[in-house]
């Protein structure tokens, strides 16, 4: 049931329920934590509080003798024991009074300070003469005889003592009369229920606190005798209250020893950690809705892509020839995990079905031209390691041109197909049959002697003296067959197929079925092979320059930059242009070195005019190829991380008809380039065809004025009007323009009234070395 169950409701049930199990665990270990934390808070504020209590205990203890001094010293106790009253009393009696007596102000005066328990007025010899008791309470029978001692004791301070009613605090003051001790006034408090709720009066936490006795935990006396009772031990309340602050009170004045303790009622504590727990639960279950709403928006919303996608891939699926399973007993996942599978392996099928394709000619089902020279490299590769020979045939037929005019394409492609397979049937399984495009084909055969290769060309031309029967034609098909063996004719793969067509060519020309190539017959091609290994050599030496032709910024007059041009003095044939090097370069596999070594030169010699303090860029031009290596980007990025250089001082000319030759993979290497930075230039622009929509999509930063119309614009007007066309039309676009040949001053001062950028020609400077540029610079600076 829960399999097929939608993979929404599945994930939301899913997420619901380990929501609900991650909840409960971290909620109970959260809440023993927190529990733990806050009991130890807790602990820690009442301890804070129970140190309140008993300062306010010790200042209540205390202001008892301020209360005694300022009785003592009143000026109503100084009138009264002036008069005669106090002196022609009896000292047998004692007087008592209830209301306050003469010599001591109202209460209301007191209450500031405290309302004594017990006042007595003793005389100068420390007799007891007047007593007042506020709350008809009975004193202590020795209280009334105080020794000298206990008054020594108490004068000008509390002092904390055991008479027989329990613990007392006394306090005595001299009463001065003329200079003379008159009298002596003692305040006395039992220390009780009643003395510890008044010492506590104002704490903002009122709860209970005791005495405790020396040298034991049993309550002397507490604030609440009903909550802890007088008398009892701590280990009897250890499971009602929080016990905290069992400091020591030990007074100069005291002959008691006591500790001083609160009790906060163990429930009150689980009250206020339990209200704390319940506060961080809602804040977490309020975060825990928030999360658990948004998670479930972004399933809902997650799934319901998938669910999209699924349906997606069902119906793209269900157009393909495979098997299709059932998809409404399971979800969206198992559906699409099983469509991706047969997805999967339709495309491997495909996949091998293209790569098939893209190595074999669809016309004869041979091996294409790629795949041949695949074989051949891997031939040649092996066979330098083994010394083995290898022979390569390129051939074509004869009179195939004018069975195709005469009979049709159709009839020509019956003749290719019998002739691949007259071929095929000939030679070894280890050879190769290729098709390299129209009637031309290619034989590759390994481990094979030139000796052996001509007994199989020979072989081959008695096979095509049968007639092709073609729909009712008996056609008379001849082949050409060129030969070239490895090593005596080369090691490369395009030599070897190079001078096999020659070769063939040769046969052709003499009406041979086959022939082996000759170099005393090929003195065109020998000289440009001899250019090629010198131009190998060269690269691989760096003996190739370049010279330097500046731009100049025409606004400014300033120098900007320069372009590098390639020369090759060749030590034979002396300066070889550019113009035959670069073909030569291309066709042989040789234009991407060469790339890279111009590309080195040129940015390291730009490194130096920055290290002379020159502001300087430096142009370097590309070859189409380049466009389809993918190792140009890394050779760049290497070369400007060497040098130090910025990569907006490399500029990369290319031409109009270099970019459009592959327009997609051009857009895709310079849009690479302009993320680095580095600045593309359009060279030889109006020249060449482009279209304008697809070069405004580029990132060029300037297009460069083909030579051809700048050098006549004086006095052609028609080239006149395409230069001002392609300034205007730059300017539009955001680009920049630098006009190429520019040989008079004349010339310069146009392009100035056209608002051209920059220029460049022999007028400005002829292309020099690195070092000649820099020195003129240098000079032209000072």
């Amino acid at each position: 049931m829960f399999r097929r169950t939608a993979l929404t409701l599945k994930m939301l049930i899913l997420t619901a329920a380990l929501g609900v199990a991650v909840w409960l665990v971290s909620d109970s270990h959260h809440t023993r934590s927190l529990k733990e934390l806050f009991h130890e808070r807790l602990a820690e504020r009442f301890s804070l509080e129970a140190q309140e209590h008993r300062t306010r205990f010790d200042r209540h203890v205390r202001i008892h003798t301020q209360a005694a001094k300022m009785l003592a010293g009143s000026q109503m106790m100084l009138d009264y024991l002036h008069g005669e009253p106090w002196e022609g009393r009896d000292a047998q009696s004692v007087q008592y009074h209830v209301d306050p007596p003469g010599w001591m102000p109202a209460h209301s005066v007191l209450r500031p300070f405290v309302v004594p328990r017990y006042a007595l007025l003793l005389d100068s010899e420390g007799r007891v003469r007047e007593l007042y008791h506020w709350d008809q309470t009975v004193p202590s029978p020795d209280l009334l005889t105080p020794s000298a001692l206990v008054l020594a004791l108490s004068r000008g301070q509390s002092y904390l003592t055991r008479l027989e009613a329990g613990p007392y605090l006394l306090s005595s003051e001299p009463v001065m009369l003329g200079g003379e001790l008159v009298a002596i006034l003692m305040l006395a408090a039992p220390i009780d229920s009643g003395f510890l709720r008044e010492s506590q009066a104002l704490a903002t936490t009122p709860h209970t606190v005791a005495l405790l006795s020396e040298g034991a935990d049993r309550i002397l006396v507490s604030s609440d005798p009903n909550a802890v009772p007088d008398g009892i031990r701590l280990s009897e309340l250890s499971d009602l209250y929080l016990t905290v602050g069992k400091g020591f009170f030990d007074y100069g004045s005291s002959d008691l020893v006591i500790r001083f303790a609160s009790f906060i009622p163990l429930q009150e504590v689980s009250d206020l950690t339990q209200a704390a727990l319940d506060r961080a639960r809602e804040q977490r279950i309020m975060i825990t809705a928030a999360f658990g709403v948004t998670f479930m928006l972004l399933i809902y919303l997650l799934t319901r892509r998938v669910r999209a996608l699924t349906q997606r891939v069902v119906e793209f699926s269900s157009h393909m020839a495979v098997k299709q399973d059932r998809t409404d007993s399971r979800d969206e996942l198992d559906i699409l995990e099983d469509r991706f599978k047969t997805l999967t392996s339709a495309i491997m099928r495909e996949t091998e079905a293209l790569e098939y394709q893209a190595s074999h000619d669809p016309l004869t089902d041979l091996p294409n031209r790629k795949l041949l020279n695949d074989r051949l490299q891997n031939e040649l590769l092996r066979s330098g390691f083994t010394g083995a020979p290898l022979v390569l045939m390129v051939s074509d037929l004869d009179h195939f041109k004018e069975i195709n005019d005469t009979l049709g394409h159709h009839v020509g492609d019956l003749v290719l197909q019998q002739a691949a397979e007259r071929l095929y049937k000939t030679v070894r399984k280890a050879d190769t049959v290729a098709r390299l495009g129209g009637d031309e084909f290619s034989m590759l055969f390994p481990d094979t002697t030139l000796e052996q290769g001509l007994k199989i060309a020979r072989q081959i031309g008695r096979v095509f003296e049968s007639p092709f029967a073609v729909e009712g034609h008996n056609l008379n098909v001849g082949i050409s067959i060129g030969i070239a063996e490895f090593p005596a004719h080369g090691d490369d793969v395009n030599i070897l197929m190079q001078r096999a067509d020659v070769a063939m060519y040769a046969a052709k020309q003499n009406g041979l079925t086959y022939a082996v190539y000759d170099p005393g017959k090929d003195t065109h091609h020998v000289s440009r092979l001899e250019l090629l290994s010198d131009l190998r050599r060269a690269i691989e030496t760096g003996s190739l320059e370049c010279h330097y032709q500046c731009k100049l910024d025409i606004e400014s007059g300033r120098v900007t930059g320069a372009e590098a041009l390639l020369r090759w003095d060749h030590p034979d044939r002396g300066m070889i242009h550019p113009d035959e090097l670069i073909p030569l370069a291309e066709k042989t596999g040789l234009i991407r070195p060469l790339t890279n070594l111009v590309l080195r030169k040129a940015l390291q010699e730009c490194a130096r005019w920055r290290e002379s303090g020159l502001d300087l860029s430096v142009a370097v031009n590309l070859s189409a190829q380049c466009l389809r290596e993918d190792s140009l980007l890394d050779t760049l990025r290497r070369c400007l991380d060497e040098f130090r250089l910025p990569a907006s001082a490399c500029v990369l000319e290319l031409t109009e008809s270099d970019m459009m030759a592959d327009p997609l993979r051009a857009k895709e290497i310079l849009m690479e380039l302009d993320v680095i930075g580095v600045r593309i230039s359009v060279d030889d622009f109006g020249t060449g065809y482009s279209s304008l929509a697809y070069l405004k999509q580029l990132p060029i930063s300037e297009i460069k004025v083909d030579r051809s119309f700048v050098r006549e614009m004086l006095e052609d007007e028609n080239d006149l009007v395409i230069v001002r066309a392609i300034v205007d039309l730059a300017h539009n676009l955001g680009i920049r323009v630098v006009a190429e040949g520019v040989h008079s001053r004349e010339v310069l001062d146009m392009l100035a009234r056209l608002k051209c950028n920059e220029a460049q020609g022999y007028f400005i400077r002829k292309p020099v070395p690195g070092d000649e540029l820099l020195t003129w610079l240098q000079s032209e600076a000072r």
